[in-house]
């Protein structure tokens, strides 16, 4: 089943989704870093099939999402505005499922409006990395900066296809052909005879203020829904155990992991993890 492409402004930004099925609870399916709303072409269908109407966002200047304008950059705090803007768009409540950097945005927004949320998976995220030492923070100003000169005058690395699918596979070694494919061929467009990666290259600077565990935790102590953590269990950013359960309990989040998989479950056993989602969300009964 082929998602049906979509387009909606959101948060004053044409916003790209694929769509699945038209059940009368919604799925919201958030990619990584990067990434794009193809990334769940291999989970999508599924859910559908078990009942769900199910949607996958390409975050803002990731995918066919536009762009920001001149003079704007991605924080997650605009991220966390862009589900806000969604969920009233999509009827109003949500499940959401997100992906390392769409598992931190999942849980920001869960704990920023926990009304509109009715279930939460993380997977393979399960928000920023400890610390609350901000001497270094004026150094990092400066070479964000730095940065966004650069990108301003960097051209566009031209490629094959088949170079952005060795790139992607040499990131990622765990991604069969087919899935590095799938990735490349959604996540890059034609431009003179060759290809560019669609997302926006400014998400390739590191951004200025570090968002740490301090301030996520206020927001995990406020959701309210079910939630669910999906590990891959050879994973290689899995956390330290202790630090991983102090999450979830702030979380109040089960957690599972799924044999044979790395930092990405949902391409690497999609099977498994659709398994492990019906799990949770089929038990979650309706508000």
């Amino acid at each position: 089943m082929i998602g049906r492409s979509r387009f909606l402004t959101a948060n004053r930004l044409r916003q790209h989704l694929l769509e699945w099925g038209a059940g009368r609870r919604t799925v919201l399916l958030l990619h990584g870093f990067l990434e794009h709303a193809h990334a769940w072409d291999l989970v999508g269908p599924s859910l559908a099939q078990a009942g769900y109407r199910v949607l996958a966002l390409d975050w803002r200047g990731h995918g066919e999402s536009e762009w920001i304008g001149a003079g704007g950059y991605y924080h997650f705090p605009d991220y966390t505005a862009d589900l806000a803007a969604l969920a009233r768009l999509l009827g109003g409540s949500l499940a959401l499922v997100g992906h390392s950097m769409g598992a931190t945005v999942a849980m920001q927004y869960a704990g920023t409006e926990p009304e509109r949320v009715w279930g939460l998976v993380c997977v393979d995220g399960l928000g920023p990395p400890d610390g609350s030492d901000a001497t270094g923070v004026p150094d990092r100003f400066a070479q964000w900066i730095a940065d966004l000169e650069r990108t301003g005058e960097r051209n566009p690395r031209l490629m094959t296809l088949e170079e952005a699918k060795g790139r992607l596979r040499e990131r990622f070694p765990r991604f069969t052909p087919n899935v590095a494919r799938l990735l490349a061929e959604h996540g890059t467009r034609a431009r003179s005879g060759l290809r560019v990666w669609k997302f926006d290259p400014l998400h390739q600077t590191r951004a200025p203020m570090p968002f740490q565990r301090t301030f996520a935790a206020r927001f995990w102590e406020r959701v309210r829904c079910p939630a669910l953590y999906l590990e891959g269990a050879e994973s290689p950013l899995r956390l330290d155990p202790a630090d991983r359960d102090d999450r979830l309990a702030l979380l109040r989040a089960q957690r599972m992991a799924i044999p044979g998989s790395g930092h990405h479950p949902h391409l690497e056993q999609p099977e498994r993890l659709v398994e492990a989602l019906r799990s949770f969300l089929d038990h979650i009964p309706p508000a």
